[in-house]
């Protein structure tokens, strides 16, 4: 029998009805290969770079040649400055150029198994019902009632950020939204200087069933938004870290099963997909492989040295005979 998940008003006292927890909660949670994923999902962002062409070569330099007990290297010319005679362009001088330059054609991005990134994403969806993993990746859910978190349609309705911030506080959110708000911090290092000025917390994530983001829930700060038709492995699992805090509308908790699709039942809305199931039923490798069936089906092992099978038997008794002197005297000088 399926598990039943409360769907409840924007009061957060009321429920609306109960509804059948998708199957897409029930899979195994990998975080290895929630991580690895996650790394190559983000390489597709990232902004290409290189230095100057010219950089570390803007000097006015000649090498010296041979015959003055010198390195060969281009040297400032002049005189009358430190600066003269000092080497130059070399990736081992002062002000030279680097060893082997940035380059902006440099392979960016990594290519994504699709079916992985769906599993990856059904992961970070399951890992959001999961009260242990939520509450390992930080989020204040000591007050909130269970999990997934799922409320109803009416949110969409909201105009006014006043009355979506009392919606949350009525789900009992406002622990995590403290969180956020008291983690906001001046960044250390240049990002102050690059439009990073800030760092903070994630906090929950809103999934709703709109085609645009709910406009209420827009300006408040620990809240994100996405929409189910445009799921994100990066906002389901911030870091590569799966156990995101989720907050669901009726209709986007309703389209899980059309998206996810089942064990035994294809996805309606990815062409080709499963829910991937457990090839075994225990984890324990060490205590399956003692187990008298797979020890059945085993060999006895070889007991015998690998140097022993090529011995002759005139060989072997020798050796026999040499170890058993030994033991003999041993047995003497004791007693």
């Amino acid at each position: 029998m399926k598990q039943r998940i409360n769907c409840y008003e924007t009061d957060g006292v009321t429920v609306k009805k109960t509804m059948e927890l998708p199957e897409v909660f029930s899979i195994p949670i990998r975080h290895d290969l929630v991580l690895k994923t996650h790394a190559l999902y983000r390489m597709k962002s990232r902004q290409p770079y290189s230095v100057s062409k010219i950089a570390g070569k803007q000097h006015s330099a000649e090498s010296w040649g041979t015959g003055r007990a010198v390195a060969r290297v281009p040297r400032v010319k002049g005189s009358g400055t430190r600066r003269a005679g000092q080497g130059a362009f070399a990736n081992f001088c002062r002000k030279g150029r680097m060893a082997h330059p940035t380059q902006t054609h440099r392979r960016w991005a990594r290519k994504v198994v699709e079916n992985t990134l769906r599993i990856a994403m059904a992961i970070g969806v399951a890992a959001s019902a999961h009260a242990g993993l939520v509450e390992a990746r930080g989020h204040r859910i000591s007050n909130i009632k269970m999990l997934p978190i799922i409320v109803s349609d009416e949110v969409a309705k909201i105009k006014k950020t006043k009355d979506a911030m009392n919606v949350l506080r009525a789900l009992n959110i406002e622990d995590e939204l403290d969180r956020v708000e008291n983690s906001r911090k001046v960044r250390t290092g240049k990002g102050k200087m690059r439009n990073r000025r800030h760092t903070q917390r994630k906090g929950a994530l809103l999934i709703h069933g709109e085609k645009s983001d709910l406009l209420a829930f827009r300006n408040i700060r620990g809240v994100d938004q996405m929409s189910i038709d445009s799921l994100d492995l990066v906002e389901l699992t911030p870091g590569g870290v799966a156990g995101r805090l989720i907050i669901w509308t009726e209709s986007a908790f309703e389209k899980l099963d059309k998206l996810f699709g089942g064990f035994e039942r294809a996805s309606e809305l990815m062409d080709g997909f499963m829910l991937p199931n457990k090839m075994v039923t225990h984890d324990d490798l060490e205590e399956l492989f003692y187990t008298d069936e797979v020890q059945a089906v085993l060999d006895e092992p070889l007991m015998i040295p690998r140097e022993a099978l090529a011995m002759t038997e005139e060989e072997i008794e020798e050796r026999q005979r040499f170890i058993n002197k030994f033991d003999a005297s041993a047995i003497r000088s004791v007693n």
